[in-house]
């Protein structure tokens, strides 16, 4: 089937060129256009990781990018993100694998029985690796950078990613912000309780819920809450989008729709949630049975690979 083939080709293009527009913003020289939402690096770096046996100089470009600029990314997070969809399905190759991101990301810090379990094809592209001068400084007063821009001023840790948080969400709990944010649930609890105490934050109480946003306060906070953007949880767009990659181009699939469709359906409710970050409405997906679904989703999935 031409078409499928075709079309699974423009979609791994769309894939791969998402990856290398955010490092363009990054400082990675490459021809494809700089991202135009906030960049979550940590979130990029894993989906970079996985990306790699697909395009090795994306992979090779993040590992440049991370020995000149390690100090920017947050290890914690890194593991928690790993960790939580190293739990989802056929998420052992997640947990296996990034054992060697996380060496990567802090050199001695992983033991060589775990070295021992990372597939060679990592290994491989690994210890292929020259650093080519393709980095250039970070610059931080691009909107794409405000993750890195709030960790100039608060730190590479919870707060930084918590003011992003309710930059997007407006209002929400400690524990949905943690969750959302891959922080513990804790650390993220007791920050809030300062910054509620100081000011920095302001406390809303609706029935049991303790909501925690930046509304009327005049701060630094209250600045940028002036600013209009949207939260998304990126993780999430990496790793749904990344399943979707791979249904379509697992040699069980080939050419059978079918599977494919079959395939979806069970990620169908995380493809809805990533279409609502563009305001893109999906209907129920039991309007389309069998490989109808395929076909209702083709060109939608598309457009969120190029919107999202």
């Amino acid at each position: 089937m031409k078409l499928l083939k075709e079309y699974k080709k423009d979609l791994l293009d769309c894939y791969l060129s998402m990856h290398w527009s955010q490092w363009n913003s990054l400082g990675v020289q490459t021809h494809i256009q700089k991202f135009e939402h906030v960049i979550d690096i940590e979130a990029l770096i894993i989906s970079t990781f996985f990306t790699g046996s697909i395009d090795k100089r994306l992979f090779l470009a993040m590992l440049e990018w991370i020995e000149l600029n390690r100090e920017w990314v947050s290890l914690s997070r890194v593991k928690n993100i790993l960790k939580i969809f190293g739990a989802k399905q056929e998420g052992e190759a997640i947990l296996k694998n990034g054992n060697l991101l996380v060496k990567i990301l802090n050199p001695g810090s992983i033991n060589s029985d775990k070295m021992k379990n990372i597939d060679n094809q990592y290994l491989e592209i690994f210890a292929g690796y020259k650093k080519r001068g393709i980095v250039q400084s970070i610059i931080f007063n691009k909107n794409q950078l405000l993750q890195l821009n709030l960790r100039s001023i608060f730190g590479v840790n919870a707060r930084a990613d918590i003011v992003l948080f309710l930059l997007g969400e407006k209002k929400q709990n400690a524990n949905k912000i943690a969750r959302s944010i891959y922080y513990d649930q804790k650390i993220v609890y007791r920050v809030l309780q300062k910054w509620e105490l100081s000011g920095f934050v302001r406390k809303e109480i609706q029935g049991k819920e303790k909501l925690y946003s930046f509304e009327g306060i005049k701060s630094l906070a209250g600045e940028f809450n002036r600013r209009n953007m949207q939260f998304k949880n990126r993780p999430i767009i990496f790793f749904t989008l990344g399943r979707i990659v791979s249904i379509l181009h697992s040699p069980k699939a080939q050419n059978d729709v079918y599977l494919i469709s079959s395939k979806l359906r069970e990620i169908y409710p995380e493809i809805v949630r990533v279409s609502n970050y563009i305001n893109l409405k999906l209907e129920n997906e039991s309007n389309y049975p069998g490989e109808e679904l395929f076909y209702y989703l083709k060109d939608k999935l598309i457009k969120i690979f190029k919107s999202v």
